[in-house]
């Protein structure tokens, strides 16, 4: 990726103008993390499973769009990931999940200040 830099000197009232390859990395942690919430479904699965457990009808309830085999397909894949628990018939966030309320607060709160 190149980046194009428009320098000024203030002294000698030259202008430079710089072209420079930069080679962005993204943190692979932070990546993951993306992965978690970028899949369909994941991360208003987990914003339902915030307040409380749910039975898997309360939480297609809660998702009226998502069919049934997608959302226990994505239930797997977080339980997979460690996000969420199967308990008692209830779904439900581990630390991890819970780990990620204040970043699921943050969306909500970009998204009702800018949507």
């Amino acid at each position: 990726m190149s980046v194009r830099m428009h320098i000024a000197c203030k002294n000698s009232g030259l202008c430079y103008t710089y072209i420079m390859k930069v080679d962005y990395k993204l943190c692979p942690k932070y990546e993951k993390v993306f992965k978690w919430l970028g899949k369909r479904w994941n991360g208003l699965i987990l914003r339902c499973l915030l307040d409380q457990p749910m039975r898997f009808t309360d939480l297609a309830g809660c998702l009226q769009s998502c069919s049934d085999k997608v959302l226990t397909e994505r239930l797997k894949e977080l339980e997979n990931e460690g996000l969420i628990e199967h308990v008692d018939n209830h779904y439900q966030l581990t630390q991890l999940g819970f780990d990620l309320n204040q970043s699921l607060n943050s969306i909500q709160s970009f998204a009702d200040k800018n949507l």
